[in-house]
This record gives C-alpha cells, sequence and structure tokens, in this order.
C-alpha cells in the first residue's frame, strides 16, 4: 500500500456547562369558477359536483399511521377512522349559537392503526342518528372569517355566528346562512391525491356598508405537492359586484388533540407558525404556501362566546409572528395547560369587480417517533426589488428542509436540483447553512455542467423544529425571455422507522419579454493535447495549457447595447492566465492584446458581436470540473433598458490524472450531553461538509483516517492544554463500513496508522467519488472518560488516498 495525499484539518471539542460539541474545523389570479380549476390548482383535474361524500384522503406517514383530510364526517360510532355518507355537505350551514357551526366543515385527522385521532375538538360522534354526528365535525371551529376593516366589533368581538364564511344572520335558521347554492367537488392532483372543495355565493348584508359582501367563495382541501405528509387548507375569493370590496380574511380553530382539550399552543420559530404536542401526537400549522398567513396568536378558549381575534395586540393587531419566538416557546401567554385556540390572519384585501384573491395554510400530524420533512424552495431577486424579473437579473435560491416531526431525527441524505434552460448558475455560490445559522461552502464540483445539475449530500441529522437550507445564485439568461421558468428541487431523507422518501418543491420565475436579444458562448479546448475544435468542456492535466473562446453577439433585429458596458472573466481557483488576452470589438477588423481579460466595451449594434481568447494553465489547486463563465453588466439598451448582468454558459474544464482529495469534512457535531461524571459514548448528530475524491487511475485504492492523542502537534487540546483521556479502546471511532456506505458497519477506533473507512477497496477510474454517506450523522463516536472537563478543544486528523499495488 502506498500513502498518496494527507489533509490535515482541526478537530474542535467545546464543553460549556457540561454541554459537549465536538467540532472539525393581494394575488392576481384566474377567477374562481366553480366548474373550472384556478390557477393554484391547476395539477387537480376536477370531476363534476356531488350532494355527498363517502370518501376521505389519506397521505401515509407510516406504516399503520396516516393524515387525512376530508369534508364532513369520516369516523363511525366506535372512533375507527371510515367512509361515512355525509349528504350535509351541500345544505346551507347553521349557526346554533355564538360559537357552534354545523356543515361543510374541514377535518384533519390522524389515522393511528384505524383509530381516528382528531386534529380540533369534535362533537360526540356516537349517537345512532347519523345526522347528529355529522353535525358535530369540527363544529366549534369556524374555519375562515370575513371581517370588514375600520370596524369596532365590541364587548363581543369577532365570533363564528357573525363573522365566518359559514355563519349565518340568525341562530338555527338555514336559510340565513351567508354562504348559499353550495356545491361539492372531487378531484385528484397530479400524485395521484384526492382533493376536495365546496364552491358557493358568500352573501353577507344589504346595501353598501364596510360588513356588506357580495363573493364567490371556494374552500379547498388538498395534499402538499411536495410529497410531505401536509394538507394545504386554501380559500379563493371573488368579487361578484360591480362595486370595489375590502375586508380581512382569518382562520380559527378549538385545538384538541386525540383525548386532550387542554393543550399548550407553541411557536414553530422564524415566524412560520405554530404546533401543539399531548405526549403522543403532534399537531402543527404554517404559513408555507403561497399566500400563507402573515400573524397568528393562540389564546385561551371561551366556550360563551369565543373572541377570534383577543390573541392579537388590540392596537396593532399583531400577534406571535412579532415576538421573536423560538422553537418549543408558548404562544398562549402562559404556559399553564388551557382549553386553547389559535386563529391565523391576513393582510386586508381589496378586490375590484372580477378580481380574485387566494388565502393559504398547511397542517401536519404526527406521531411519535416519526419525522414530518416540510420542504421549500424561494427565490429573490438581487438585482432590483420591483418584482419583475429581467434577462439578466441575479436571482437568489433558498432550498430548505425543516423537520416538524415529533421525537424524531430525520437524515437529510441528498438534495438533487436541475437547473431548467433560461438559469446560468454560478457553481461558486452554494452554501449550505445550517440549523444554528452557521453555514459552509459547498464544493462546486457538486454541480454537473453537462447536465445542469446540482446534488448535494448533506450528510444530516434534523431533530424536531431543526432545519437546513442550501443556496446559490444564479442568472437569468436570454432563453427566458418572455417565459415562465418553473425549477423544481428534490429533497431525500429518512428517519430512524422509514426508509427513505424524496419530497419535492417548485417554484415559477416568470421573466419579462426584452426588446434587446443576444447570444453569449463560451468554449474551451485543450493546446496542450492539441484539440483543434472548441466545446463546452475539455479534460486535462495539472499543468496543461487549455484556451479559453467567448462570443458575445448582439442579435439581428434586437435593440442595440450602448456603449460603457464591462465584459468581466474571474478565473476559478485552479486556472491562471497564461500570456495576452486578444479581444476583437465590433469595429475592430482584428484583435488587439491585453494583458487583462476585463475590458470595457464599445456600442454594439445587431448583428455585432466581440469575441475574447485567452490561454489559461491548469494548476495544482484544479480538482474535479473547474467551470468558467463570462459576465457582461452595466448595459443599457437603445431603447434605455438596464440590462441586467449578461452571463455566458459555463466553460467546464475536467481535471484527470489528479488524486485529490475535493472536499473533506469541516465539523462533526456530538450534540449536548451532561457527564454526570460518568464514562460516555456519544455517536455525532451531524457532520457538516462532505468528503470527495479523485482518483483518476485505473487501479483500486481506499481512503484512510488518523488520529494521534500522543502527538503534541496533533492532540485534541483546550486553552489551558488539557487533553482529552483515552484507555486502550481508543478516543474517536468511525463506522467502518464493509462494500457499501448501506452496510450497517462496525465502530473502529481511529489510529495513528490510520482506519480505513471501508474494508473492501473502491474502484478505480474515479475523478469524482463522493464517500460523504461514509462520514455523515452517526457515522463517528467518541469515548469520553469520567472526569472529562469542560473546555473547548482543538486538534488535527489526517485523510489518506491508500492505492492498491
Amino acid at each position: 500500500m502506498k500513502r498518496l495525499k494527507s489533509i490535515e484539518f482541526c478537530l474542535m471539542i467545546f464543553f460549556m456547562a457540561f454541554i459537549f460539541m465536538f467540532l472539525i474545523p393581494v394575488t392576481n389570479v384566474h377567477a374562481a369558477d366553480p366548474d373550472t380549476q384556478t390557477s393554484y390548482d391547476k395539477d387537480i383535474t376536477w370531476n363534476s359536483n356531488t350532494s355527498s361524500v363517502n370518501s376521505y384522503q389519506q397521505l401515509e406517514i407510516a406504516p399503520g399511521i396516516s393524515l387525512g383530510y376530508a369534508f364532513g364526517l369520516t369516523q363511525d360510532t366506535n372512533g375507527k377512522v371510515k367512509s361515512m355518507s355525509d349528504n350535509t355537505l351541500t345544505q346551507p350551514s347553521v349557526s346554533q349559537s355564538g360559537n357552534n357551526i354545523y356543515r361543510s366543515k374541514i377535518n384533519v385527522f390522524l389515522n393511528d392503526n384505524g383509530n381516528y385521532i382528531g386534529s380540533v375538538f369534535q362533537g360526540s360522534h356516537t349517537s345512532a342518528t347519523s345526522s347528529a354526528n355529522t353535525d358535530q365535525v369540527s363544529a366549534t371551529s369556524p374555519d375562515f372569517l370575513i371581517t370588514p376593516l375600520n370596524t369596532s366589533f365590541g364587548l363581543s368581538g369577532v365570533t363564528a355566528s357573525k363573522y365566518a364564511l359559514l355563519g349565518g344572520s340568525s341562530i338555527n335558521v338555514s336559510s340565513s346562512s351567508y354562504m348559499q347554492n353550495k356545491k361539492f367537488y372531487i378531484g385528484k392532483d397530479s400524485n395521484g391525491h384526492a382533493a376536495y372543495k365546496i364552491v358557493g355565493d358568500f352573501v353577507r348584508g344589504t346595501g353598501t356598508g364596510s360588513n356588506v359582501f357580495d363573493l364567490k367563495a371556494e374552500i379547498v382541501l388538498r395534499a402538499s405537492p411536495t410529497n410531505s405528509a401536509i394538507v394545504q387548507r386554501e380559500l379563493f375569493l371573488t368579487n361578484n359586484s360591480s362595486r370595489t370590496q375590502s375586508f380581512q380574511v382569518l382562520y380559527g380553530e378549538d385545538t384538541k388533540l386525540s383525548e386532550n382539550d387542554r393543550v399548550l399552543i407553541k411557536d414553530l420559530g422564524n415566524s412560520n407558525g405554530l404546533f401543539i404536542e399531548d405526549g403522543s401526537y403532534k399537531l402543527m400549522v404554517t404559513n408555507e404556501i403561497p399566500d400563507g398567513f402573515k400573524y397568528y396568536a393562540g389564546q385561551s378558549y371561551a366556550s360563551g362566546s369565543m373572541d377570534w381575534i383577543k390573541g392579537f395586540d388590540s392596537k396593532t393587531g399583531a400577534g406571535a409572528e412579532a415576538k421573536n419566538y423560538k422553537y418549543g416557546d408558548p404562544i398562549t401567554g402562559s404556559s399553564s395547560l388551557t382549553d386553547s385556540s389559535y386563529t391565523l390572519k391576513w393582510d386586508p384585501t381589496t378586490l375590484k369587480a372580477g378580481e380574485t384573491a387566494h388565502y393559504g395554510s398547511t397542517m401536519g400530524v404526527t406521531a411519535s417517533p416519526y419525522a414530518l420533512p416540510v420542504v421549500s424552495k424561494t427565490y429573490t431577486n438581487q438585482t432590483n426589488s420591483t418584482g419583475t424579473n429581467n434577462i439578466g437579473d441575479k436571482l437568489k435560491f433558498s432550498l430548505k428542509v425543516r423537520n416538524n416531526g415529533y421525537g424524531s431525527s430525520w437524515t437529510y441524505e441528498k438534495l438533487k436540483d436541475t437547473i431548467p434552460d433560461g438559469l446560468q448558475i454560478d457553481p461558486n455560490s452554494i452554501v449550505l447553512t445550517y440549523n444554528n445559522g452557521t453555514s459552509t461552502p459547498i464544493n462546486a464540483s457538486d454541480y454537473d455542467a453537462s447536465t445542469k445539475t446540482l446534488t448535494i449530500p448533506p450528510t444530516l441529522a434534523l431533530t424536531d423544529g431543526q432545519e437546513a437550507t442550501i443556496s446559490y445564485n444564479a442568472s437569468i439568461t436570454r432563453d427566458a425571455s418572455g417565459k415562465t421558468l418553473t425549477n423544481t428541487a428534490y429533497f431525500t431523507g429518512h428517519d430512524t422507522k422509514t426508509t427513505s422518501k424524496t419530497y419535492d418543491a417548485s417554484v415559477d420565475i416568470p421573466v419579462k419579454k426584452s426588446k434587446f436579444d443576444f447570444t453569449f458562448n463560451k468554449y474551451v479546448k485543450n493546446v496542450t493535447k492539441g484539440e483543434t475544435n472548441f466545446t463546452t468542456s475539455t479534460n486535462a492535466n495539472i499543468g496543461d495549457i487549455v484556451d479559453f473562446y467567448m462570443v458575445y453577439k448582439v442579435s439581428a433585429g434586437s435593440d442595440s447595447l450602448s456603449a460603457g458596458t464591462k465584459l468581466t472573466d474571474d478565473l476559478p481557483a485552479g486556472l491562471v492566465l497564461d500570456g495576452k488576452v486578444h479581444i476583437k470589438g465590433p469595429k475592430d477588423t482584428t484583435p488587439y492584446q491585453s494583458s487583462q481579460i476585463n475590458t470595457g466595451i464599445n456600442q454594439v449594434n445587431a448583428g455585432e458581436t466581440v469575441t475574447l481568447e485567452f490561454n489559461a494553465k491548469v494548476t495544482s489547486a484544479a480538482v474535479g470540473q473547474v467551470t468558467n463563465v463570462a459576465t457582461v453588466s452595466g448595459g443599457v439598451s437603445s431603447s434605455n433598458e438596464t440590462l441586467g448582468d449578461m452571463v455566458s454558459n459555463g466553460a467546464s474544464v475536467n481535471i484527470q490524472k489528479s488524486d485529490a482529495f475535493t472536499e473533506v469534512p469541516s465539523l462533526i457535531d456530538f450534540g449536548a450531553v451532561n457527564l454526570y461524571g460518568k464514562e460516555m459514548v456519544l455517536n455525532n448528530v451531524a457532520t457538516k461538509g462532505g468528503l470527495i475524491v479523485a482518483h483518476p487511475d485505473d487501479n483500486s485504492f481506499n481512503v484512510s483516517v488518523s488520529y494521534d492523542n500522543d502527538n503534541a502537534d496533533t492532540q485534541m487540546k483546550d486553552s489551558n492544554n488539557d487533553t482529552l483521556q483515552t484507555d486502550d479502546s481508543g478516543l474517536l471511532f468511525i463506522r467502518q463500513r464493509t462494500s457499501k456506505d448501506t452496510d450497517d458497519g462496525t465502530w473502529q477506533p481511529i489510529t495513528t496508522d490510520g482506519v480505513p473507512i471501508q474494508t473492501a477497496n473502491f474502484s478505480g477510474s474515479q475523478d469524482t467519488l463522493n464517500l460523504t454517506n461514509y462520514v455523515g450523522a452517526n457515522d463517528w463516536q467518541i469515548h469520553l472518560a469520567p472526569n472529562t472537563s469542560a473546555g473547548n478543544y482543538k486538534g488535527i486528523l489526517s485523510w489518506n488516498l491508500i492505492e492498491s499495488v
């Protein structure tokens, strides 16, 4: 065996009060036509309306545990989940009292091996009279409420009977119901899940007062398109009248989880919503949905006359979202158990005739110890804040996953994101941000320019309430002009009880059509190897000379590019300029030479081009795939349109015959523990950074890691030069696999000579071998002696490539 390469980096152990950390350094949408789909449920195929329902949809959390949703009754008299014929769905709702409303009620529940576990307070379901049971579904929860603006609600406040969408002007009089002409629809989304909606006319009052409304209402229940066990509760309101209408939308529920009516409402953190838990089950409500709620509050429930806005500040209207609560903080104003409720609230809405507004919230229910991953993909325009995306604009994408599970740990295995045509990613901008706010850059080699696919193995274990975000920058290219791009990310992981599952999140990026059109292409060839044709990628060895050639052209028929634009080309690590740069402007007959790549550009008319060519040398810093792009910035068109950064395609150099570590872990986190003077064996809960190697030679090889606790230059020490004691068994351990990363493996001590991460060798001819799954969560172990002192410890590990001979 021959030792080829050693990588050294820092280990830190942090003790503070026996806390132990181990470190290696208003929306415009189409009208809500009841017989057609809206722009937000365009992936749902709706069937004809029906007057009753005898079905519900379930989303599996784990074998025997599912999240269910429906309108109306879904349990029998024995409390078992069952399809029930509920013919009251399209009947006018009835206000039995100031608090209770019957019919057309949302029903989200947990099916625990056939047992119905309610997410809100449910009335009696044991009556021999079926209508008595159907009337009790979620009766004390108003669901959506519509309130006028600039109105004093008096001592009674916002009550269900008076202000709920399903309320009415008189008690126990169905003809006084605000929502009439109901229709019920069943549909199916693109994932095969059932969707349900109730459509009707919401008419309250007469004349032109502030509490007079004439709206078409559409209440939708559907599964989250992300594939998570999450239900989306949505409302579409369309102005049916010829006059402008203004109002505010709220959503309220009387909480009860399983048999517990007295549950504490807690914050999810980051102003994302709330959750409740009772020891066996957990329910969470979030605003992570298009047009999600902005404000939320928890409050005690009053059975006599419930005011659904009493949890908000009476002067500002703010709720828990304004109080900087952390995950798990109670939001009801007290940590004592009480009969609680919550209210969601959106900003005020003003609709002109025919306009439609959309409102949404999500609900999930799970059981211990199952994870509930919630994924999202969003972007912000870094170039302008007008709400319009233009060619050349730089967008920052954020791909987030949070574990909303209960007593769970979700292992984040992989993120995959294929960048659509019309976007050019900056592979050097990829960053992973952890739950504590710290971040680490992701190696650019995780992006494959040939397939435009980003594949990252985060190897994190997210416990309840924890999240991780991967972000990157991308520029809008000319291919996107006048189009709406859709970008979808796929998140894969598992908890301790289930197998791997993939969740997806998409975002649409509408791009304004421009009068200015251009092409911007970059090519490369290997001069050392004698290549004569330019392509978008080439193979190279360290020391090779590669030739980059760039062509920027203003398209025929386009506006011209005014003078004063700048062309820049910043070479990535591993490439250095070799010789002069040859630049040919639109009016030049021959190229001129420059000692710098960056240059100003004179006016470029339609049909004219700018070319740039230079040689670069591949240095020892280059490993794997190195991608180079050029940028034209500061441009203004002849019609005075300000142009964003125009970015070329990426020209890639694939470094060959370079045995190296592309990436090694930067942090291993063993969580927190109170030693109590006892020996402790801890598994790591997360690893920051990956393990990626390049071994293009044909012969097989292995990867080992070593640590010397007796060497003063490498052993872990704190600021007092105290060290960590070890016995004959060792201090640090790694889970050594047999032949693949999915093997259970055995714990092996990390010695001074090094221990292979796998007993079998790896095959050769590996330009980019990702071994991150060998060093992720639960793949490391540390043995702490009983007398271990609190401190901040730092040491050195070595990674080695061992070649088979």
